[in-house]
Protein backbone atom coordinates (compact mmCIF):
# COMPACT_ATOMS: atom_id res chain seq x y z
CA UNK A 1 0.00 0.00 0.00
CA UNK A 2 1.58 3.41 -0.83
CA UNK A 3 0.08 6.50 1.08
CA UNK A 4 -1.88 9.25 -1.06
CA UNK A 5 -3.60 13.03 -0.34
CA UNK A 6 -6.27 14.18 -2.55
CA UNK A 7 -6.69 17.39 -1.79
CA UNK A 8 -10.83 18.75 -1.75
CA UNK A 9 -9.76 22.33 -2.35
CA UNK A 10 -7.61 24.65 -4.21
CA UNK A 11 -5.30 27.01 -2.33
CA UNK A 12 -5.49 30.45 -3.38
CA UNK A 13 -2.34 32.90 -1.94
CA UNK A 14 -4.24 35.82 -3.44
CA UNK A 15 -6.76 35.74 -0.91
CA UNK A 16 -8.03 39.32 1.08
CA UNK A 17 -9.20 40.49 4.27
CA UNK A 18 -13.06 40.51 4.19
CA UNK A 19 -13.75 44.44 4.94
CA UNK A 20 -17.21 45.18 6.73
CA UNK A 21 -18.82 48.12 7.06
CA UNK A 22 -21.90 48.69 9.60
CA UNK A 23 -24.30 51.52 10.99
CA UNK A 24 -26.00 50.89 14.22
CA UNK A 25 -28.66 53.06 15.50
CA UNK A 26 -30.91 52.53 18.64
CA UNK A 27 -32.15 53.97 21.81
CA UNK A 28 -32.31 53.31 25.88
CA UNK A 29 -35.04 54.66 27.77
CA UNK A 30 -36.15 53.44 31.07
CA UNK A 31 -40.28 54.36 32.31
CA UNK A 32 -42.56 53.79 35.83
CA UNK A 33 -39.93 55.42 37.98
CA UNK A 34 -36.73 53.28 36.82
CA UNK A 35 -39.26 49.81 37.05
CA UNK A 36 -39.28 49.45 33.23
CA UNK A 37 -36.91 49.78 30.43
CA UNK A 38 -36.24 49.30 26.77
CA UNK A 39 -33.48 49.10 24.87
CA UNK A 40 -33.86 48.78 20.97
CA UNK A 41 -31.09 49.06 18.20
CA UNK A 42 -31.10 48.23 14.54
CA UNK A 43 -28.36 47.79 12.40
CA UNK A 44 -27.09 46.99 8.82
CA UNK A 45 -24.35 45.51 7.62
CA UNK A 46 -22.34 45.52 4.73
CA UNK A 47 -19.67 43.10 4.09
CA UNK A 48 -17.44 42.72 0.62
CA UNK A 49 -14.82 41.20 -0.66
CA UNK A 50 -16.42 38.36 1.37
CA UNK A 51 -14.88 34.83 0.90
CA UNK A 52 -17.37 32.38 -1.17
CA UNK A 53 -15.94 28.81 -1.84
CA UNK A 54 -16.36 28.93 -5.43
CA UNK A 55 -17.02 25.73 -7.99
CA UNK A 56 -14.19 24.63 -10.17
CA UNK A 57 -14.67 22.70 -13.33
CA UNK A 58 -14.23 18.54 -12.88
CA UNK A 59 -11.15 18.93 -14.94
CA UNK A 60 -9.36 20.50 -11.58
CA UNK A 61 -9.82 16.63 -10.21
CA UNK A 62 -10.38 15.68 -6.86
CA UNK A 63 -10.45 19.66 -5.91
CA UNK A 64 -14.15 20.87 -6.26
CA UNK A 65 -14.28 24.71 -4.95
CA UNK A 66 -11.48 27.25 -3.77
CA UNK A 67 -11.90 30.19 -1.59
CA UNK A 68 -12.40 33.64 -4.03
CA UNK A 69 -13.08 37.43 -2.52
CA UNK A 70 -15.85 37.47 -4.54
CA UNK A 71 -19.14 37.91 -2.48
CA UNK A 72 -20.78 41.37 -0.94
CA UNK A 73 -23.06 40.30 1.46
CA UNK A 74 -25.69 42.68 3.48
CA UNK A 75 -27.80 41.59 6.98
CA UNK A 76 -29.72 43.87 8.28
CA UNK A 77 -31.94 43.75 11.39
CA UNK A 78 -33.14 44.89 14.80
CA UNK A 79 -32.85 43.57 18.44
CA UNK A 80 -34.67 44.74 21.59
CA UNK A 81 -34.68 44.13 24.81
CA UNK A 82 -37.60 44.83 27.35
CA UNK A 83 -37.69 44.29 31.30
CA UNK A 84 -39.76 45.16 33.96
CA UNK A 85 -40.23 44.83 38.07
CA UNK A 86 -43.79 44.08 37.73
CA UNK A 87 -44.17 43.48 41.59
CA UNK A 88 -41.37 44.85 44.45
CA UNK A 89 -42.72 44.52 47.62
CA UNK A 90 -40.22 43.38 50.86
CA UNK A 91 -42.22 40.04 51.04
CA UNK A 92 -42.08 39.09 47.21
CA UNK A 93 -41.21 40.07 43.93
CA UNK A 94 -41.88 39.50 39.88
CA UNK A 95 -39.69 40.77 36.97
CA UNK A 96 -39.51 39.53 33.39
CA UNK A 97 -37.33 40.31 30.38
CA UNK A 98 -37.71 40.10 27.18
CA UNK A 99 -34.87 39.71 24.67
CA UNK A 100 -35.66 39.81 20.65
CA UNK A 101 -33.90 39.79 16.71
CA UNK A 102 -35.01 39.60 13.55
CA UNK A 103 -32.30 39.25 10.60
CA UNK A 104 -32.65 39.44 6.51
CA UNK A 105 -29.51 38.04 5.08
CA UNK A 106 -29.14 38.80 1.17
CA UNK A 107 -26.24 37.92 -1.22
CA UNK A 108 -25.40 41.15 -3.02
CA UNK A 109 -23.27 39.82 -5.41
CA UNK A 110 -20.98 36.85 -6.53
CA UNK A 111 -18.31 39.33 -8.67
CA UNK A 112 -20.10 37.99 -12.41
CA UNK A 113 -19.38 34.02 -11.23
CA UNK A 114 -21.97 31.47 -11.70
CA UNK A 115 -24.34 30.76 -9.03
CA UNK A 116 -22.86 28.54 -7.18
CA UNK A 117 -24.90 25.52 -6.94
CA UNK A 118 -25.03 22.00 -4.25
CA UNK A 119 -27.36 19.72 -2.81
CA UNK A 120 -29.55 21.30 -0.56
CA UNK A 121 -28.05 25.01 -0.51
CA UNK A 122 -27.14 27.53 -3.48
CA UNK A 123 -25.34 31.23 -3.57
CA UNK A 124 -27.40 33.38 -5.47
CA UNK A 125 -27.84 36.98 -5.75
CA UNK A 126 -30.40 38.48 -4.35
CA UNK A 127 -31.35 35.67 -1.52
CA UNK A 128 -30.00 34.45 1.25
CA UNK A 129 -26.70 32.64 2.00
CA UNK A 130 -27.09 29.23 2.29
CA UNK A 131 -30.66 29.16 2.00
CA UNK A 132 -32.64 25.83 1.26
CA UNK A 133 -33.68 25.41 -2.56
CA UNK A 134 -35.61 22.40 -4.16
CA UNK A 135 -38.54 21.66 -6.62
CA UNK A 136 -41.27 22.25 -4.20
CA UNK A 137 -43.51 19.27 -3.85
CA UNK A 138 -47.17 21.18 -4.65
CA UNK A 139 -49.63 19.03 -3.61
CA UNK A 140 -50.91 15.66 -3.23
CA UNK A 141 -54.49 13.82 -4.38
CA UNK A 142 -55.71 10.43 -3.27
CA UNK A 143 -57.26 9.87 -6.84
CA UNK A 144 -58.39 6.19 -6.22
CA UNK A 145 -59.17 6.57 -2.41
CA UNK A 146 -56.51 3.74 -1.19
CA UNK A 147 -55.25 5.77 1.29
CA UNK A 148 -51.82 5.39 -0.49
CA UNK A 149 -49.88 7.99 -2.80
CA UNK A 150 -48.55 7.11 -5.57
CA UNK A 151 -46.05 8.48 -8.52
CA UNK A 152 -47.35 7.83 -12.10
CA UNK A 153 -46.06 9.08 -14.93
CA UNK A 154 -49.21 9.47 -16.76
CA UNK A 155 -50.64 12.73 -15.44
CA UNK A 156 -54.22 11.25 -15.23
CA UNK A 157 -53.11 8.58 -12.63
CA UNK A 158 -50.24 10.37 -10.66
CA UNK A 159 -51.05 11.23 -7.18
CA UNK A 160 -48.03 13.47 -6.23
CA UNK A 161 -47.07 16.96 -7.75
CA UNK A 162 -44.04 18.45 -7.93
CA UNK A 163 -42.69 21.84 -9.69
CA UNK A 164 -40.84 22.11 -13.00
CA UNK A 165 -38.04 24.22 -11.11
CA UNK A 166 -35.81 24.59 -8.42
CA UNK A 167 -37.08 27.27 -6.28
CA UNK A 168 -35.59 29.13 -2.78
CA UNK A 169 -37.53 27.58 0.26
CA UNK A 170 -36.21 29.33 2.96
CA UNK A 171 -33.60 30.40 5.40
CA UNK A 172 -31.83 27.34 7.08
CA UNK A 173 -30.74 29.01 10.18
CA UNK A 174 -33.49 30.81 12.76
CA UNK A 175 -34.22 34.43 10.92
CA UNK A 176 -36.58 35.05 14.53
CA UNK A 177 -35.51 34.76 17.92
CA UNK A 178 -37.38 35.81 21.43
CA UNK A 179 -36.10 34.97 25.00
CA UNK A 180 -38.36 35.18 27.96
CA UNK A 181 -36.89 35.40 31.72
CA UNK A 182 -39.66 35.23 34.44
CA UNK A 183 -38.68 35.63 37.97
CA UNK A 184 -40.06 34.99 41.10
CA UNK A 185 -39.16 36.26 44.55
CA UNK A 186 -40.57 34.70 47.42
CA UNK A 187 -39.49 33.93 51.01
CA UNK A 188 -38.92 37.59 51.98
CA UNK A 189 -36.64 37.34 48.65
CA UNK A 190 -34.96 34.49 50.19
CA UNK A 191 -35.93 31.92 47.35
CA UNK A 192 -35.58 33.13 43.60
CA UNK A 193 -37.50 30.57 41.25
CA UNK A 194 -36.19 31.85 37.78
CA UNK A 195 -37.20 30.53 34.04
CA UNK A 196 -35.98 30.59 30.39
CA UNK A 197 -38.12 29.96 27.12
CA UNK A 198 -36.70 30.57 24.01
CA UNK A 199 -38.69 30.77 20.66
CA UNK A 200 -36.43 30.32 17.48
CA UNK A 201 -38.23 30.30 14.06
CA UNK A 202 -38.45 32.29 10.27
CA UNK A 203 -36.34 28.62 9.02
CA UNK A 204 -36.51 25.50 7.53
CA UNK A 205 -34.50 22.40 9.30
CA UNK A 206 -33.12 19.53 7.07
CA UNK A 207 -34.36 16.46 8.47
CA UNK A 208 -31.54 14.56 6.52
CA UNK A 209 -32.41 11.50 8.91
CA UNK A 210 -35.71 11.17 7.95
CA UNK A 211 -34.34 11.11 3.99
CA UNK A 212 -31.80 8.52 5.10
CA UNK A 213 -34.19 6.48 6.56
CA UNK A 214 -36.91 6.71 3.37
CA UNK A 215 -34.00 6.61 0.74
CA UNK A 216 -31.50 3.84 1.96
CA UNK A 217 -32.62 2.58 5.05
CA UNK A 218 -36.73 1.91 3.97
CA UNK A 219 -38.09 1.97 7.26
CA UNK A 220 -39.56 5.56 7.39
CA UNK A 221 -43.03 6.16 8.90
CA UNK A 222 -43.82 7.87 5.56
CA UNK A 223 -43.39 4.36 3.20
CA UNK A 224 -44.19 1.77 6.05
CA UNK A 225 -46.70 3.19 7.70
CA UNK A 226 -50.44 2.41 5.64
CA UNK A 227 -51.67 4.95 8.53
CA UNK A 228 -49.27 7.61 7.68
CA UNK A 229 -50.20 11.22 6.56
CA UNK A 230 -50.91 12.63 2.90
CA UNK A 231 -48.25 14.84 3.59
CA UNK A 232 -45.60 12.21 4.76
CA UNK A 233 -46.57 9.62 2.05
CA UNK A 234 -45.87 12.84 -0.70
CA UNK A 235 -42.42 13.57 0.80
CA UNK A 236 -41.27 9.88 0.38
CA UNK A 237 -43.05 10.02 -3.43
CA UNK A 238 -41.38 12.73 -4.50
CA UNK A 239 -37.86 11.75 -3.45
CA UNK A 240 -37.84 7.95 -4.08
CA UNK A 241 -39.97 7.59 -7.17
CA UNK A 242 -40.67 11.33 -9.12
CA UNK A 243 -38.28 11.84 -11.45
CA UNK A 244 -37.07 15.35 -9.43
CA UNK A 245 -36.01 13.24 -6.47
CA UNK A 246 -36.66 16.70 -4.79
CA UNK A 247 -35.91 17.08 -0.75
CA UNK A 248 -37.93 19.67 -0.58
CA UNK A 249 -40.33 17.23 2.04
CA UNK A 250 -37.48 16.83 4.36
CA UNK A 251 -37.28 21.12 4.46
CA UNK A 252 -39.53 21.28 7.71
CA UNK A 253 -40.48 23.59 9.67
CA UNK A 254 -37.83 24.71 12.21
CA UNK A 255 -39.44 26.92 14.43
CA UNK A 256 -39.83 25.82 18.51
CA UNK A 257 -40.29 26.88 22.14
CA UNK A 258 -38.39 25.42 24.26
CA UNK A 259 -38.31 25.74 28.06
CA UNK A 260 -34.58 26.14 28.35
CA UNK A 261 -34.39 26.33 31.87
CA UNK A 262 -35.29 26.49 35.42
CA UNK A 263 -33.97 27.05 38.66
CA UNK A 264 -34.58 27.69 42.16
CA UNK A 265 -32.49 29.07 44.71
CA UNK A 266 -32.88 29.34 48.43
CA UNK A 267 -30.24 31.67 50.24
CA UNK A 268 -30.06 31.48 53.69
CA UNK A 269 -30.15 34.34 56.13
CA UNK A 270 -26.97 36.14 56.97
CA UNK A 271 -27.45 34.81 60.59
CA UNK A 272 -28.40 31.25 60.10
CA UNK A 273 -25.09 31.35 57.58
CA UNK A 274 -22.93 32.64 60.40
CA UNK A 275 -24.03 30.53 63.19
CA UNK A 276 -24.36 27.06 61.48
CA UNK A 277 -21.76 27.08 58.98
CA UNK A 278 -19.63 29.68 59.80
CA UNK A 279 -19.86 31.39 56.55
CA UNK A 280 -20.73 34.65 55.28
CA UNK A 281 -22.97 33.11 52.96
CA UNK A 282 -25.03 29.94 52.65
CA UNK A 283 -27.17 29.22 49.40
CA UNK A 284 -28.62 26.25 47.86
CA UNK A 285 -29.58 26.17 43.88
CA UNK A 286 -31.19 23.13 41.81
CA UNK A 287 -31.46 23.92 38.07
CA UNK A 288 -33.23 21.94 35.87
CA UNK A 289 -32.09 22.84 31.40
CA UNK A 290 -33.41 21.71 28.12
CA UNK A 291 -37.10 20.43 29.44
CA UNK A 292 -39.62 20.79 26.52
CA UNK A 293 -40.11 21.81 23.40
CA UNK A 294 -43.14 22.54 21.31
CA UNK A 295 -42.60 22.10 17.34
CA UNK A 296 -43.82 21.02 14.57
CA UNK A 297 -40.73 19.74 13.46
CA UNK A 298 -40.72 15.97 12.31
CA UNK A 299 -37.77 14.68 13.75
CA UNK A 300 -35.91 14.22 17.00
CA UNK A 301 -35.54 18.18 17.73
CA UNK A 302 -34.94 21.22 15.89
CA UNK A 303 -31.44 21.99 17.71
CA UNK A 304 -30.01 18.50 16.43
CA UNK A 305 -27.23 19.57 14.57
CA UNK A 306 -24.51 16.91 13.32
CA UNK A 307 -22.29 19.90 11.83
CA UNK A 308 -21.92 21.65 14.74
CA UNK A 309 -18.33 21.16 15.22
CA UNK A 310 -17.45 21.37 11.75
CA UNK A 311 -17.41 24.26 9.29
CA UNK A 312 -20.37 24.01 7.42
CA UNK A 313 -22.97 26.95 7.45
CA UNK A 314 -26.47 24.78 6.78
CA UNK A 315 -27.39 22.92 10.20
CA UNK A 316 -28.83 19.86 9.91
CA UNK A 317 -30.36 16.45 11.71
CA UNK A 318 -28.70 13.62 10.66
CA UNK A 319 -28.57 10.61 12.57
CA UNK A 320 -27.60 12.92 16.23
CA UNK A 321 -29.42 12.61 19.49
CA UNK A 322 -31.39 15.55 20.90
CA UNK A 323 -29.90 18.20 23.50
CA UNK A 324 -29.51 15.66 26.40
CA UNK A 325 -31.90 17.35 30.06
CA UNK A 326 -29.66 18.65 33.12
CA UNK A 327 -30.18 18.29 36.17
CA UNK A 328 -27.98 20.03 38.84
CA UNK A 329 -27.66 20.50 42.81
CA UNK A 330 -25.02 23.29 43.85
CA UNK A 331 -24.30 24.53 47.02
CA UNK A 332 -22.95 27.90 47.59
CA UNK A 333 -20.68 28.83 51.14
CA UNK A 334 -18.96 32.03 50.77
CA UNK A 335 -16.31 33.18 53.39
Amino acid sequence: DQPTAIYSTIGNDSLRPERTTEFETGFETKFFNNRGSLDFTYYHKRTKDALISAIVPPSYGAAGTVRQNLGAVENTGWEMTLSGQIIDRRAIGFDVSVLGSINDNKLLSLGNTQAQIGTITRAVEGYPLFGLWAQPITGWKDKNGDGILTYNADSTLNEVFVGDSVIFRGYSSPRYTVSVTPGVDLLNRHLRIQGLFDYRGGNRYYNNTERIRCVSRQNCNGLMNPDASLEEQAMVVATRDHPSKTLDGFFQPGSFVKLREVSATLSAPDDWAQRYARARSLSFTFSARNLKTWTNYRGVDPETDFTASETSSTPQDFQTVGPPSFFMFRLNVGF
